[in-house]
């Protein structure tokens, strides 16, 4: 029998990764971005963007899966980084790009090792 307390204790540590997945899939899905008036500003202001959205999802699956779940927040976060840039590939106005997966890699390598250190005391050693 499934207790009250270890079924809250997964929502808390799941639902924040579940919507911040969610969050990722709805901006994927959107067809027009806002453009900044000079490119350069442009695609640097996206690039962190994609490195941020991977950094705080790689965060929250290190806190959802604990210290030994460390191979799989890093296989877990670069496949949902494919997932994504290939549904980017089916949304007018948007396309795949390999750039922006390298940056969501990035982020999720980030997240990966910024979480360890702050979450587990073991990971202070890194």
């Amino acid at each position: 029998m499934i207790r009250v307390d270890d079924l809250r204790s997964t929502v808390n540590r799941w639902l924040p990764v579940l919507l911040w997945m969610a969050l990722i899939f709805f901006l994927s899905s959107q067809s027009h971005l806002p453009r900044y008036p000079y490119p350069l500003i442009d695609l640097l202001l996206k690039k962190v963007a994609h490195l941020f959205e991977y950094t705080i999802l790689a965060t929250l699956l290190y806190r959802a899966m604990g210290s030994e779940g460390g191979g799989r927040v890093l296989l877990i976060g670069g496949l949902y980084a494919l997932s994504d840039e290939f549904h980017q590939s089916f949304v007018p106005g948007r396309n795949a790009e390999l750039l922006d997966l390298a940056f969501d890699i990035l982020g999720v390598v980030l997240g990966f090792y910024m979480a360890k250190m702050v979450i587990s005391p073991k990971g202070r050693s890194c």
